[in-house]
């Protein structure tokens, strides 16, 4: 099964379309999270989603969104990323928004991996990330081993160093900071690397 990709983070046209003259990437994520040095206004994602090609996934990254919020741009997104909503809360946003959920679970210890189990049967994929979230830290995937759920993606601290073992781990793959030169500023170079990789791994 081939590797899929989540680029995360988009702030760029020039990024979009170099992502998607390299192939390879089947989502991206938009950062609505203030704190982020990769936040975005709603106006500034109508003008990146806009250019976004049919064949790949737009996800909205969100943390404990309110209603009128998600109400503004939910015609953007293919798919609502949750990170500390309850299951009532993310179920609530699915019924009301009928989009697509993939629910974040930040993960410092091994008992974190079965927060999972709570969001089944209303996510329709899962996120583990470390528990730095936005930092370019990992935890140990070891603690993935034997999850009992099939779509899920891998994230927190992926780079072109370490994309071999996080490959052997899961199949679908979350990378933000991995492909940056400074928080917030993607780097054209890192991400056609990047993709050339991945596009390696997938032949072998």
């Amino acid at each position: 099964m081939p590797i899929e990709l989540k680029i995360c983070g988009i702030n760029s046209k020039n990024i979009i379309r170099t992502i998607v003259q390299n192939e390879g990437c089947q989502y991206l994520g938009f950062i609505f999270y203030p704190p982020s040095p990769r936040n975005l206004s709603i106006e500034e994602s109508k003008k990146l989603t806009s250019i976004v090609p049919n064949h790949i996934k737009k996800v909205a990254v969100l943390v404990k969104p309110e209603n009128s919020f998600v109400e503004k741009i939910k015609d953007q997104f293919d798919y609502l990323q949750m990170y500390e909503t309850a299951p009532s809360r993310s179920q609530e946003l699915k019924l009301i928004f009928n989009k697509k959920i993939i629910q974040a679970i930040k993960v410092k210890k091994k008992e974190d991996i079965n927060l999972y189990k709570q969001y089944i049967g209303i996510a329709d994929e899962f996120l583990f990330d470390s528990s730095a979230m936005e930092e370019s830290s990992t935890f140990d995937w070891g603690y993935l081993k034997n999850i009992e759920i099939n779509e899920w993606f891998l994230a927190g601290g992926i780079n072109i160093n370490n994309i071999e073992k996080a490959s052997r781990v899961a199949r679908k793959l979350d990378i933000n900071s991995g492909l940056e030169d400074n928080p917030g500023a993607k780097s054209a170079k890192k991400i056609k690397e990047f993709l050339l990789k991945v596009k390696e791994i997938n032949e072998n």
